[in-house]
Formats: structure tokens, sequence, C-alpha cells
């Protein structure tokens, strides 16, 4: 039996970890992608805010969504719940008050994550290179941490709610990726088709690190075959059926195969995925699709925290 509170907490710094790691590939992909812009007025940092959701909240504090702006705001900000910083200031949070769950190796690696943006800022190397560089180590410990959990971790119910918050966060993050590029790198019809449109593709897939996957299971990199890859995949790590079929199976393992609110939500979101193509999800609309995909996340959200969460304690079938 886990008490609530420690499902909660692994629920959550599983997520911010995830969170954290997922806004550093964004950043990474688009600082490659604007180096390819001959001025600082062609480059496109504003989607990177819409991926967020959290535009009116940065236009308040920013204005202008700028390099640096977008750079700060995503990383550095200590007073926005979903920077770089404060995620993995939260997750270190945390981990303190879960020594008795997780691992010393685990422990000392969550530590030492989320003492790393406070100690960059204090450093004086160029703000964009350094931004750059804390990208990449942010996804490499946020995959070792990852592999820690994997090999420390017992198969219980901790081990579950760990899975369900990571899978369902990079679910979430995926879909807000595909609707970002679909609606605001691309502001005019005319450039589909285009080398700036296939090289923006080809920076979602990077930032996902299915290229390779791609280019060996798809070749030409065209709008429905990336959809299919980042939707409908079920072998790939980052696709969102996968995500979801791996947050189904460990919440069956928390309750032991006994079937409740958050699973029938997610079986029907999991069924209806099943049951279309690239071109279905095109023809429905791209817009209409991610909307729908995204009140779907967050009522499975809704549903494990007041199935799981609320309760006192977390039972087997409870």
């Amino acid at each position: 039996m886990l008490l609530s509170r420690v499902a909660d907490n692994i629920y959550w710094m599983s997520r911010y970890i995830e969170r954290a790691s997922n806004i550093a590939r964004f950043l990474e992909v688009s600082y490659q992608l604007n180096l390819d812009h001959s001025s600082l007025d062609e480059e496109q940092w504003g989607p990177l805010i819409e991926i967020t959701g959290d535009r009116t909240l940065f236009e308040a504090r920013y204005g202008a969504p700028t390099r640096d702006n977008v750079m700060h705001f995503l990383m550095f900000n200590p007073e926005y719940p979903n920077s770089i910083s404060r995620c993995l200031s939260t997750a270190r949070s945390i981990a303190k008050g879960m020594r008795e769950t997780v691992s010393d190796d685990m422990f000392r690696e969550i530590n030492a994550l989320g003492k790393r943006v406070p100690e960059a800022t204090r450093e004086k190397a160029h703000f964009h290179t350094r931004v750059f560089q804390l990208c990449r180590e942010i996804k490499r410990d946020a995959m070792l941490i990852e592999a820690m959990a994997s090999e420390t971790i017992e198969r219980g119910q901790g081990y579950h709610f760990w899975r369900v918050g990571r899978y369902l966060e990079r679910a979430d993050k995926t879909s807000r990726l595909l609707h970002v590029k679909y609606f605001h790198l691309l502001p005019h019809l005319d450039a589909v088709g285009t080398p700036m449109d296939d090289l923006q593709w080809s920076a979602v897939l990077e930032s996902m690190d299915a290229k390779e996957t791609y280019i060996r299971t798809r070749g030409l990199i065209t709008p429905d075959k990336v959809v299919d890859l980042m939707v409908l995949d079920r072998g790939h790590p980052r696709a969102i059926l996968f995500c979801l079929n791996a947050v189904l199976e460990s919440l069956y393992r928390i309750t032991r195969d006994k079937s409740e609110k958050p699973h029938e939500i997610l079986e029907a979101l999991c069924k209806k995925l099943s049951a279309m193509s690239a071109k279905d999800i095109v023809e429905v609309g791209m817009n209409e699709f991610i909307d729908d995909l995204q009140l779907s996340f967050n009522e499975v959200n809704n549903a494990i925290h007041t199935h799981f969460i609320s309760p006192k304690a977390v039972t087997a079938g409870a």
C-alpha cells in the first residue's frame, strides 16, 4: 500500500523532470533552427511560448518574444512555474522529502540537476552559448535519472506512478510541439512544402530524437508521415500512442488489473487513436484534433488525481 502523498510526490517529481527535459529539447532545436536566419528580426521564438500555453503570462512580464526574453523565461525565470529552473528546483525539493523512497544515487543526480541552472546564472560564459550547453546537460542528466529509476526502483506502485507521470507529460508535450509546427512556425500557406518547411519538420523530429527512426522507417519527410510517427507509432517512445499505452499499462499494474475511471478514459482514447490514420487526423483538422487531445489529457490527469491522490492511501484495486 502506498500513501497518496507519496504517490502524488512521485507522480509530480517525474512530470517536472520530464517537463524540464522537453523544454530543453525545444530550446536547443529552436536555437539551431534560428541559426539559419540572417537577422534577429527573422528569428522565430514566439512558437516556443505557444507550446507552454502561457503566452499571456509571458507578454505581461517580457513583451516581445525575442531570443533573450524567451530563453530567460523558459530557462531561468524562478517565478514561472514551468521554467526549467523552477521545474528542476521543485523536483529537487520533492526528492529531499522522499529520501526513504528514492535511492541514494538517484537522489544525488536529482539534487545536482536541481542546482545546475541556478549555478549557471553565476557563470560569466556567453549567455546564448551557455543556454545551449545547459539544454544538452539537462537532457543528458534527465536520461541518466530515468535509467537510474529503471534500474533501482522496485517494480511496485511507486515505480508505476513514476512511469505514469513521465509518459503523460511526454504525450502532452509531443502534442503541443505538433500543434505549434502546424500553426505558428509557417505563417503563410504558400510556404508549405518549401525547403524551410522541410527544415522545420526535420527540427521537430530532432527535438524528439526521432529523425533517424523516421528516415529509416519512412524515407522522405512529409507532414502526414511525421504525424504518423509523432501520434500513432506504437514503437517510438516519444509517440503519443506509445506514451498513452505505457500510462495505461502502469495504471493496471497499480490496481492489479482492476479497471477504474482513469483506465476507462485512457482505453477509450487509445482505441480511438488506434483506429485512425494520419490522413484521418489531417482531414479532421489538426487544430481540432490537438484541442480534443489536450482536453482528454486533462481529463486523464484529473481522473488520476481524483481516484489515486485524493484518497488517503493508494491500495491495489482501490
